[in-house]
């Protein structure tokens, strides 16, 4: 047998490595076991101590909490005994964990509580208490020591919180919590542990005796024994007094004992997990003595397993090597086997490989062709689209830019494949980020927004973009894409539409004011007839220069109306203060809203929120809608204006409780002339409409008669 072979090198190794790692495991887990068995365990031991403390700990601040509730309850209302005796009951009622529950006044004495003692209420005073002294002073929840109460007669603590009324203390609310909760909270550990579970409180009162059940109507306290603790001895109460964790050493009866102390946190209890020192060394040092004889029977069973099992492996191997070397040369594969392990299903499958493996590789080389082939055709149709198609990989990286996108933009996709998306960005002045942004923020599908990007040409071109996220087989996000589609013509076109509609609205107004206008021109003729009537003395004569004066300014303030509703508000400023420009319009209106005995009401979302409007005319319009209100309310009433700033728009809700509008009003609300007051021209409305679509806003009004009106004004968030 060559060295060298398969055959001696498995069988060999299979052996020496079993026995080396078995041994040397054996060998340094019974080192370690023994080196480090006794302080493993006390720290064990440390740790379920931790553990019992942090559980009453957890167990006591759920109970706390409740005590908390019910104070709170009692605070926040009327301090009468109907809410104290309901309180006190319920608490009792719906937590079994306690034995007790009352409320005590800031003197010390007991007013009601559950078990009800006569005596205990009427003839005892509780000064005596810590828990009494520590929150009359400190107004902080607490938890006593053990105590005998006085009206259970039974040992218990007590948990309380204080009740205070407009940052006056009167009294407290507390429960006891008996010495069997807490014991039946013990018992629930882990029962395996051969030692005892003490708890005591810092004065040494035993609340946990794992011995021997404690009597009901006394509290009984731990001996005075002597505790070595790092070194130091010190009597058990002046230990349980520095409230210092630790492991120490105490004799009992004769016979040693580890101690694990630690301290529930928030009140004063100790827990002390003791265990006699013998049943410490046994069950640490027990597992040494049977690992020993264990290591030997494991590394001679398996140094001969580990012989045989590699001898059966190798020698199979062999045969199959021999053949599928010969199947590599250009022979058949020819393997007869009866094994039915995993050896017979090796070969079996070597020889259907055999026979399917030119199947496969002809199915692969087809399946490949036709992968790149339609690839190619959808590379064409995305490539041809009419709209612009941006791809962004989970890199950020663009790995598609058509030619519709190159025709936009005015980049080629040579310059713009496989960068940075946010360096395209830059390129173009447009926050694509954003967009990704409010797709992801939003948990939308798709996120679509209007924009203006900079072309490569230097041109502004307002496009809508449209943003999805692009997903995997399993639903996972890989990228997104970007449909990006170009505005110049449709804008053109609603510019065109907008001009149009003017003119029509233009000759509408031409004939409603040449009727509007002629009424007072026939007043001025008559009053120059009768001004130049040789009839007419003096004082009439300068009557009639004051009348023709009034017809003057009406004529006037119809020609205004009309030449303000008929200019074209295409200018824009940026940044103007929405918050500050609806104060002002409230401002102005504010006389005559005090006059009429209107209360107003203004409320924003946020201190900073910014529009690029036309801020004269759109403050007009705000005031506009604030008359139209006012005229609806008439007297004393109320006016509620509430700004939201959202992620794609800012909105102005302006709600009125006045006499509101029937359906057919509602519908004619905007149209130029229409009114339905005595002394309207019917332009007010109108001219916000028209304010606020020519800022490309939206206005949007709801009336109910007998109720009121509410105006929203909707102002769309743009591209910085």
């Amino acid at each position: 047998m060559r060295f060298q072979s398969i055959k001696f090198k498995i069988p060999s190794f299979f052996a020496i490595y079993l026995s080396v790692i078995i041994f040397m495991s054996i060998f340094l887990i019974v080192g370690h076991v023994q080196e480090n068995s006794l302080e493993e365990k006390l720290s064990k031991n440390m740790v379920m101590s931790e553990l019992m403390s942090k559980k009453i700990g957890t167990y006591l601040d759920s109970a706390m909490d409740d005590v908390v509730t019910s104070a709170r309850y009692i605070s926040e209302r009327e301090l009468t005994e109907d809410n104290i005796y309901y309180e006190i009951e319920r608490l009792f009622d719906n937590y079994n964990y306690f034995d007790l529950v009352f409320y005590m006044s800031d003197e010390g004495r007991m007013i009601y509580s559950k078990p009800y003692n006569k005596v205990a209420i009427e003839e005892k005073t509780y000064t005596d208490r810590d828990y009494y002294n520590y929150i009359m002073e400190n107004r902080e929840p607490f938890t006593s020591r053990l105590y005998m109460s006085r009206v259970l007669n039974q040992p218990h603590f007590v948990l309380a919180a204080p009740v205070t009324v407009n940052d006056g203390l009167e009294g407290l609310v507390a429960a006891g919590i008996p010495l069997k909760e807490m014991k039946d909270e013990i018992g629930k550990t882990d029962s395996t542990f051969s030692g005892g579970i003490w708890v005591v409180d810092s004065f040494g009162s035993i609340i946990v005796n794992p011995y021997e059940d404690l009597v009901d109507d006394e509290i009984t306290s731990m001996e005075h024994v002597v505790i070595e603790v790092d070194g130091k001895k010190t009597d058990m109460y002046d230990f349980l007094s520095t409230g210092k964790e630790g492991i120490g050493v105490l004799t009992r009866g004769g016979n040693e004992f580890y101690v694990a102390a630690t301290f529930v946190e928030g009140a004063n209890l100790a827990v002390l997990l003791e265990q006699e020192e013998d049943v410490l060394y046994r069950e640490a040092y027990g597992v040494v003595n049977d690992m020993k004889f264990i290591a030997l029977i494991i590394i001679a069973v398996g140094f001969v397993l580990g012989f045989i099992l590699s001898r059966g492996i190798t020698t199979p191997l062999n045969r199959l090597v021999d053949s599928v070397r010969a199947w590599s040369s250009g022979g058949s594969m020819n393997i007869e086997t009866d094994r039915r392990d995993e050896i017979g299903e090796l070969a079996a499958t070597f020889k259907e490989m055999s026979v399917n493996l030119d199947r496969k590789v002809e199915e692969l080389n087809n399946s490949v062709r036709r992968e790149n082939e339609t690839r190619q055709y959808l590379d064409n149709i995305l490539m041809s689209a009419g709209n612009g198609i941006i791809v962004v990989d989970h890199d950020d990286r663009i790995v598609m830019f058509n030619r519709a996108a190159e025709e936009i933009s005015g980049y080629e996709s040579e310059k713009v494949i496989n960068g940075d998306y946010h360096l395209f960005s830059d390129m173009i002045h447009c926050d694509i980020e954003s967009i990704i942004g409010g797709l992801t923020k939003g948990g939308m599908g798709i996120m679509e927004k209007e924009v203006s990007l900079l072309s490569g040409y230097g041109r502004n071109i307002p496009c809508r973009i449209v943003c999805s996220r692009v997903r995997n087989a399993l639903n996972e996000k890989i990228g997104y894409v970007l449909l990006i589609s170009n505005l110049e013509v449709i804008k053109k076109m609603e510019e065109e539409l907008k001009r149009e509609d003017r003119l029509s609205i233009i000759g509408e107004f031409s004939s409603s004011i040449i009727h509007d206008i002629g009424n007072p021109l026939a007043g001025l003729n008559n009053l120059l007839d009768l001004y130049r009537s040789d009839m007419t003395d003096e004082e009439e004569k300068e009557e009639i220069l004051g009348l023709i004066g009034d017809e003057i300014a009406e004529l006037n303030k119809i020609v205004l109306s009309f030449l303000n509703f008929i200019r074209s508000n295409e200018s824009k400023e940026l940044d103007i203060d929405i918050n500050h420009l609806v104060q002002e319009a409230v401002n102005i209106m504010r006389a005559e809203m005090i006059n009429r005995d209107i209360k107003v009401r203004v409320s924003s979302d946020s201190d900073n929120i910014y529009a690029n409007i036309d801020r004269r005319n759109f403050k007009q319009a705000l005031i506009n809608i604030l008359k139209n209100a006012i005229q609806a309310i008439g007297e004393d009433g109320h006016i509620d204006i509430a700004i939201f700033d959202g992620e794609l728009e800012t909105r102005i809700r302006i709600r009125d409780d006045g006499v509101g509008m029937k359906e057919d009003e509602l519908d004619r609300i905007f149209e130029p002339f229409y009114t339905t007051k005595k002394d309207g021209t019917g332009l007010g409305l109108s001219s916000a409409y028209k304010t606020v679509r020519d800022n490309n806003c939206k206005i949007e009004v709801s009336s109910a008669y007998g109720e009121g009106t509410e105006f929203v004004i909707a102002i769309p968030k743009e591209e910085e």
